[in-house]
């Protein structure tokens, strides 16, 4: 026991790796390889090989595409009235281009198209016979039963209405939406008013969840079940929300991943090379077992946990609630409360993507560390990206590249490092000034003229 408490201490202090671009922004970064061997970490590290997306983007995805072909087929049974389903929803935010989130999506849903395609195809099938069938039956009054189509990939522009209606007949599903800042602006229109609202209201996978419908008959649905993975930049996400969304818990349940830059230890691949990759990475994984194996679970499984893993997860979740009621920050209590569940929800895909429904130490303690992550991208978020403008970034690069060259530097000097426009830096030297902050000197340089130099007070 003492060597599980140990354990404890070690994973929780464990920060994410941070990285700190020569502009002054920094990014939070997760190292694959303090993760146990399992099927999840050879997943990650063979997309890793094969993409060039930040390795956070896929770890994001792939979490989320492999909870969507979980569904509701598996849970953890808390007490008599609290179940927790392994559904995700999760946001990748970058610069548009340059971060690849459109490439990760396609990378990790590549598995759910395959099979989404091959149901689809086969509901045709059965659809064409049911059809056939019936123009025969005419005259002989056969009862039929028409076929239902099974969605894994559920459709992202459709209304509430429309996709209560799906949800009534799935067990299973993923919203991918590659521009996630338009999916928010969609559920703001008026005809979609309360989808925040739903959205919010499903994701704990009530027993049952009614709709009322003006149009139609109302309907009960048993457990609605979705996984939702968006990619987006940060202005996107600001000026589609509001405060309101903060308060009423609907971003709480998203995990985030952010990466401002791009990932410059990461060898560019050429496009023309992407498919000779593919096959000759040293890392070559097949993904298709474990997706095959994970849609064809067809009756609800209860895992359970070991109790060295269920040790590890109480005591991590003590210290998060000290951390949690010592937290200055209103918003962040609701993202930080979740993050305990969250970590229960990555024990348990980690562990069916090896085919066991028991969640061992090793899982538990790459769950918490992949939390321990998120956790740090739900502070960022909400205490520096949606909190500041892109003045007040431009403000604190100018502050970093300051210090950074010994507390006093050139004019001309800045400029160049900082990729600013003389306007743009005039207007931020100004207001740097006048809180003080900075002081504008004259000295003369080693060709004997006077140049100008900012100075940290």
């Amino acid at each position: 026991m003492e060597k599980v408490k140990q354990s404890i201490t070690d994973k929780i202090s464990s920060l994410p790796d941070e990285l700190v671009h020569p502009g002054g922004e920094s990014e939070i970064l997760f190292n694959i390889n303090s993760l146990s061997e399992s099927n999840f970490k050879k997943l990650i590290t063979y997309y890793d090989s094969i993409s060039v997306s930040p390795i956070e983007f896929l770890i994001t995805g792939t979490l989320t595409a492999l909870s969507g072909a979980i569904g509701k087929m598996a849970f953890f049974d808390i007490t008599d009235s609290l179940r927790i389903y392994l559904n995700v929803y999760a946001v990748i935010i970058g610069v548009s281009s340059i971060s690849k989130k459109t490439t990760a999506i396609n990378t990790v849903k590549k598995e759910l198209e395959r099979i989404s395609a091959a149901d689809y195809n086969n509901y045709l099938r059965e659809l064409r016979e049911y059809q056939k069938v019936k123009e025969i039956s005419k005259q002989d009054k056969t009862d039929l039963i028409e076929p239902i189509r099974n969605y894994l990939i559920l459709p992202s522009d459709s209304t509430i209405e429309a996709l209560t209606d799906i949800l009534s007949k799935s067990n299973r599903g993923l919203i991918v939406h590659s521009e996630f800042g338009g999916f928010l602006q969609q559920l703001n229109r008026s005809y979609s008013g309360d989808s925040k609202a739903f959205l919010t209201a499903v994701f704990d996978v009530p027993e049952s969840y009614e709709i009322s419908r003006a149009t139609k008959q109302n309907i009960l649905i048993q457990r609605p079940f979705i996984s939702i993975l968006g990619a987006s930049v940060i202005d996107w996400i600001k000026e589609n929300s509001s405060p309101a969304d903060l308060r009423s818990g609907f971003f709480a349940r998203f995990l985030f991943s952010i990466r401002n830059k791009a990932d410059l230890n990461k060898k560019h691949i050429p496009l023309l090379k992407l498919k000779e990759l593919t096959s000759r990475s040293e890392h070559y994984f097949n993904p298709r077992p474990i997706y095959d194996y994970l849609v064809s679970l067809s009756t609800p499984i209860e895992l359970s946990i070991n109790q060295d893993a269920a040790e590890l997860h109480i005591n991590y979740d003590s210290d998060s609630y000290l951390e949690m009621i010592q937290s200055m920050n209103e918003n962040e209590l609701s993202f930080k409360a979740r993050l305990v569940i969250y970590c229960l929800k990555i024990a348990g895909i980690i562990a069916l993507a090896d085919q066991r429904t028991t969640v061992s130490l090793n899982d538990m303690r790459d769950a918490i560390h992949l939390t321990n992550y998120y956790k740090k991208n739900a502070e960022r978020l909400l205490n520096d990206e949606m909190s500041q403008t892109e003045f007040n970034r431009s403000e604190k690069r100018v502050l970093f590249l300051i210090k950074a060259n010994g507390g006093k530097l050139q004019h001309s000097k800045l400029l160049q490092l900082g990729n600013f426009k003389t306007k743009e830096l005039t207007e931020i030297i100004s207001n740097l000034t006048e809180k003080e902050q900075i002081e504008i000197i004259n000295e003369k340089t080693k060709y004997n003229k006077i140049s100008k130099f900012y100075k940290l007070k």
